[in-house]
């Protein structure tokens, strides 16, 4: 049976975290603030001891600690984390967001609402703002890993027609908008994401027709969208959804048939990013309907984040004609 955390364990990794968000930020706060980047990840598990994720997002700090046996009867083990951050940081107790994130539960759902404040705040990433809600889920409606694939995004859209699948909050079409595209379509099976893709759009001036956004599920819109309609595709899926078509999704099961359905739909000389955080994802992407397929994770993944394949991407390139 592992040790239960005692008073004196959780005071020492309380402050074994504090030293080291201390010391990260005054590594990282200023070159982010320069490229005008509020989102920052501080800690990714850099002490075996401390499992645990501390994002900043401005003048917050979310803390989320991963769930484990040790922990269990400790209920007020990531509040104490999170008040030692706080402190190192001068960064108010109003401020700190405390969350568990469960790796593989053997029960219940992986991400349960936790809160019904529905507060959100505005964060800068460089050129663009959004707004997160740091409270009622795990996610807050910003994927920081990604800052450096939406950057991407953002320079290799200009004139394209984009299709933005699994869209969430909106943040690549954002991107894909901003830097300049000719036309753009999210497909979101939940309707409070597509409301708030709609809000960050208007929040950055991005508000047009040109810019639609498709309530539902993506199987279907990819089945009825006609061939060779989007010059760049954007699949970023979750690693298990029930809401695809009329089943179940498993991107590790079936991320090979999704890319081929998807492959129907990029034009000539197209591309499809396709993005996974499965962290135990193994790609089976031989044969596929592309004539190119390249591996760009190191190359999407920010150096704030400890865990290089916090993400898998690829460029899936289609045949010129």
């Amino acid at each position: 049976m592992k040790p239960r955390m005692d008073a004196a364990t959780i005071d020492r990794h309380a402050e074994m975290l504090a030293n080291r968000v201390r010391k990260n930020d005054k590594k990282l706060r200023r070159g982010f603030e320069r490229e005008g980047v509020d989102v920052y990840r501080l800690y990714d598990r850099d002490i075996p001891e401390v499992r645990a994720v501390v994002d900043r997002y401005a003048d917050h700090l979310v803390l989320a600690v991963y769930e484990r046996t040790q922990t269990a009867d400790a209920p007020h083990y990531g509040d104490a984390l999170a008040r030692a951050a706080g402190e190192a940081l001068a960064i108010p107790a109003a401020h700190l967001h405390v969350k568990k994130r469960r790796t593989r539960p053997k029960a219940g759902a992986r991400y349960e609402r936790l809160e019904e404040r529905e507060t959100r705040i505005e964060v800068r990433e460089r050129a663009l703002r959004f707004l997160v809600n740091l409270d009622d889920y795990v996610d807050t409606g910003l994927f920081g890993d990604h800052r450096e694939t939406r950057r991407m995004i953002g320079e290799q859209s200009g004139g394209l027609r984009v299709l933005n699948l699994f869209g969430y909050t909106g943040t690549f079409t954002c991107w894909a908008a901003h830097g300049g595209a000719a036309r753009t379509v999210t497909v979101e099976a939940n309707p409070r994401y597509v409301a708030w893709t709609r809000d960050n759009l208007e929040l950055n001036g991005l508000d047009d027709p040109k810019h639609e956004l498709v309530t539902g599920d993506v199987g279907p819109f990819i089945d009825g969208a006609a061939a060779a309609s989007f010059d760049l595709v954007i699949v970023d899926p979750p690693s298990f959804s029930t809401r695809f078509g009329a089943g179940d999704f498993d991107v590790q099961r079936d991320h090979r048939a999704l890319l081929t359905r998807v492959a129907r739909v990029v034009a000539p000389g197209g591309r499809a990013l396709f993005s996974t955080n499965h962290q135990r994802f193994e790609p089976w992407i031989e044969g596929l309907p592309f004539a190119r397929v390249e591996e760009i994770t190191e190359r999407t993944v920010p150096v704030d984040y400890r865990n290089r394949t916090v993400h898998r991407a690829f460029w899936l390139e289609a045949p010129e004609s």
